[in-house]
């Protein structure tokens, strides 16, 4: 089996959000509208980007135009995530806390950006 971009990017996009999420459970915040919008985002997508990594290893993946639905949506939510804890936590006191909501911010940011890479991927066709 060949191992294309597409299966690449998912993996990345994986293990990304695994990132994200684990740093999430040893610093999560008590602000309500942050923290659902945050919380949300990366649990949220890990089960997406589960099922999508599964479809590409088996070789079943998902419709292309659903695909970048779900891709797009996580670009927009991914970097609002990362925007509002930036945005949140930039002028804190860098304790051990707060650089760990700044390294998830800048990992959630990064993450959009693979997921912009893959939408514009999977629409050429790769």
């Amino acid at each position: 089996m060949a191992i294309s971009r597409l299966s690449i990017i998912k993996c990345l996009e994986l293990a990304l959000t695994c990132s994200c999420v684990a740093i999430h459970a040893v610093s999560f915040n008590t602000d309500v509208e942050t923290g659902m919008l945050v919380t949300g985002t990366f649990v949220g997508y890990l089960i997406v980007f589960a099922g999508a990594a599964a479809g590409y290893f088996l070789q079943t993946p998902s419709h292309k135009r659903i695909d970048i639905f779900y891709t797009l949506i996580g670009v927009g939510l991914f970097v609002a995530s990362g925007a509002i804890l930036i945005d949140r936590y930039h002028n804190a006191t860098r304790t051990e806390e707060v650089k760990k909501m700044l390294a998830k911010a800048s990992l959630s940011i990064i993450n959009g950006g693979v997921l912009l890479i893959d939408a514009i991927v999977t629409q050429r066709g790769g």
